[in-house]
């Protein structure tokens, strides 16, 4: 199969797997490549990146609803293998926890964290150009990279030149369609898809359109609603009867990109996908209606062939009526569907022309007519319990959680099962499910012993000071959960948030970690609470009135800004070279745009006090690397109202000084706008 050439005719589908046919279910869940492994790595460190933004926002994880951090975990899953759209999401998230907390965690509650997911990921459209305007359009289809593109321009300028001239005149002349397609013929992939979609624009004018209908061979035509090259059309005659078996249109098409519901583009996941059932002709179908238009089209470009004009004329009249009929049919207009039918069967009956195979396909169209109805509610039902037996399917083909998928796939079984008595057409997928969770079952069986745990984290803190471990292991049955204390599951182990204690000491901790089988793996690691020594005398001159600053986690306001310190950390990696006494320190502050307007914050407006009362800005070019745990630095950001960021900013520091006094200033002012007072 040729599968650009499928992106290329507009088509999105992944290759679906029934039973009795290609590989089978326990083929499908197979253990993860390594490529799988390393997208899920990506998913675990998007799933750490929005706890730290839940905390930054005061969100522990205690005080979340319980089982959040599944619920969180399935709706990153569903970017998994679109990496920057992943990391947009989470921080759509972590954004959400900000500006619009109680919205989140009812959406977690209510376990719809999920289809705000989905939703997200069908307006991102994964490089369908979704909300992308006409100027744009033009753009992706001029440029290659950031400069201008000959190839892109040129056919920038035909496509133009071919909207006016069948605005104008009703037809393209025969040289500048060619030189369109020579011209589309040399763009890049992307350029393509831009292209195309933009000819589908210009294709909403009825003029444009009805002449594009009409003369499928001349640049293109649209395909149950998806507009398709000419070019592109010997490319979609060569799929396989399996592959047209996943992109049969059933009218009830589940997102992800599809261009447009219930098109011959019906998305499928694998062996994952519940099909639903034909409520019109296939896409093969379909397809071989629109290429016997475009062949006769050629024909009748054909003097040798003028003799048999008309009757050609007659033909494609009688084939855009069926097609017609199929349109209405993936609309959901049955009742009109079945009267235009008629008026095309009439059509084909008082006209005198070759009609070989015509009556035929009229009568097949009749039968699917007839039970699109009944079709269409059974569909219904199959797109109800799709969305859990999808989400079922993806964990266990994985090998991960497979506890909580067989719940899922039963939860689609018991949607079929309850409308089986009036639908029994229902049987396939009533069996496709059954055949699922036996599959699940043998894996849970045979699912192999845990593996040594390890653990990571600090070895030294500061008495009460909350800090995060993480512990790693392989084995039983991912994902795994933090047991006896606060934390969150990963397919790799889970993070533990522990509080240190008051007395100072060595302590030895223990971290228990449960997998999905109920199996538990153990690992301890001893860490040092350190005791509260004096400040040194070349510290900041201690301050008896330290209730008047902000503390760590403490947020303040401006009649501009909230500003929280969240973190501070001592840098462990630099390329800048310091003296032996001194030390860089990393700070993580959070900002909340609280006024009406856009406004800017830099990190220049942070400074801390030294021994002498003076300040000190950040430390530029230092090469500091900040932890994973800590934000990225950044110089400065622009806030629109009500948006919120979170930064690091890096500052050389005596060793030897603890307490440090940390102001924020706006512009040139002598007075601090606010202060803070954190230890290192």
């Amino acid at each position: 199969m040729n599968i650009k050439a499928l992106q290329r005719a507009g088509v999105l589908f992944l290759v679906l797997v029934l039973a009795g046919g290609g590989a089978s279910l326990a083929d499908e869940l197979k253990q993860p490549t390594q490529a799988e492994i390393a997208q899920q790595v990506v998913v675990d460190d998007s799933m750490k990146a929005v706890m730290k933004s839940f905390l930054s926002a005061g969100l522990t994880y205690d005080s979340l609803p319980e089982g959040a951090s599944g619920e969180l975990r399935a709706a990153l899953e569903y970017w998994k293998g679109n990496k920057d759209g992943l990391k947009e999401f989470a921080g759509r998230l972590g954004k959400l926890a900000g500006s619009n907390r109680e919205e989140l965690l009812d959406m977690i509650r209510s376990k719809k964290l999920r289809e705000f997911a989905v939703v997200a990921l069908d307006e991102s459209a994964s490089g369908a150009f979704h909300n992308v305007g006409p100027d744009g359009l033009k753009k992706l289809v001029a440029y290659s990279g950031d400069a201008l593109d000959d190839a892109g321009v040129r056919a920038l300028d035909l496509l133009n030149r071919v909207e006016d001239a069948i605005t104008a005149t009703g037809k393209v002349p025969a040289h500048l369609a060619n030189d369109l397609k020579t011209a589309l013929q040399q763009l890049s992939p992307e350029q393509i898809r831009a292209a195309r979609k933009l000819l589908s624009e210009k294709g909403t004018k009825a003029a444009v359109k009805d002449y594009l209908v009409k003369n499928p061979g001349v640049i293109g035509t649209f395909v149950d609603g998806v507009f398709v090259l000419a070019f592109d059309v010997p490319a979609l005659l060569a799929l396989n009867d399996a592959e047209e078996a996943a992109a049969s249109a059933t009218g009830t098409g589940f997102g992800f990109a599809a261009q447009t519901a219930g098109t011959a583009a019906t998305a499928a996941l694998g062996g994952g996908f519940l099909p639903g059932l034909v409520v019109s002709w296939s896409s093969s179908q379909v397809k071989e209606l629109v290429t016997e238009m475009i062949m006769l089209q050629y024909d009748r470009a054909n003097a040798a062939m003028k003799e048999q004009w008309a009757d050609m004329e007659l033909r494609m009249n009688a084939i855009r009526g069926m097609l017609k009929v199929d349109e209405l049919l993936k609309a959901g207009k049955t009742e009109a569907a079945g009267d235009y039918l008629a008026k095309v069967e009439r059509y084909a009956v008082e006209h005198s022309f070759p009609n070989e195979g015509i009556f035929e396909k009229i009568q097949d169209l009749k039968s699917v007519v007839a039970k699109a109805e009944e079709r269409r509610a059974a569909n219904q039902v199959i797109a109800r319990a799709r969305v859990p037996y999808m989400y079922g399917f993806r964990l266990a083909s994985q090998g991960r959680n497979l506890t909580m998928a067989r719940a899922y796939v039963e939860e689609a079984l018991a949607v079929l099962t309850e409308a089986q008595g009036s639908h029994p057409e229902l049987e396939d997928r009533v069996r496709q499910v059954q055949g699922l969770i036996a599959q699940i079952d043998r894996m849970i069986a045979e699912a192999p012993p845990l593996g040594q745990a390890t653990v990571s984290g600090p070895d030294s803190v500061a008495p009460g000071e909350v800090v995060h471990f993480e512990v790693s292991l392989t084995g039983g049955i991912p994902d795994y959960r933090p047991l006896d204390m606060g934390g969150y599951g990963l397919s790799t182990g889970a993070v533990f948030y522990w509080q240190a204690p008051a007395e100072p000491g060595e302590k030895t901790v223990s971290f228990r970690v449960k997998d999905d089988k109920g199996q538990i793996g153990e690992v301890v690691k001893s860490v040092e609470v350190l005791a509260v020594n004096e400040e040194p005398a070349n510290e900041a001159p201690p301050n008896e009135e330290d209730a008047k600053f902000l503390h760590l986690g403490q947020a303040g306001r401006t009649d501009i800004f909230e500003i929280t310190v969240t973190a501070v950390a001592k840098a462990s990696y630099w390329t800048k070279d310091k003296k032996e006494d001194e030390e860089y320190i990393v700070v993580a502050v959070r900002f909340v745009n609280i006024s009406n307007e856009e406004e800017s914050i830099g990190a220049n407006d942070f400074q801390w006090v030294d021994s002498q009362g003076h300040r000190n800005g950040i430390e530029q070019y230092s090469g500091v690397k900040t932890d994973e745990s800590m934000p990225d630095t950044f110089g400065a950001k622009t806030l629109s109202p009500g948006e919120s960021f979170e930064g690091s900013m890096v500052y050389l520091m005596p060793k030897n000084m603890n307490r440090v006094e940390f102001h924020y200033l706006k512009g040139y002012s002598l007075k601090p706008d606010l202060q803070f007072l954190f230890h290192k």
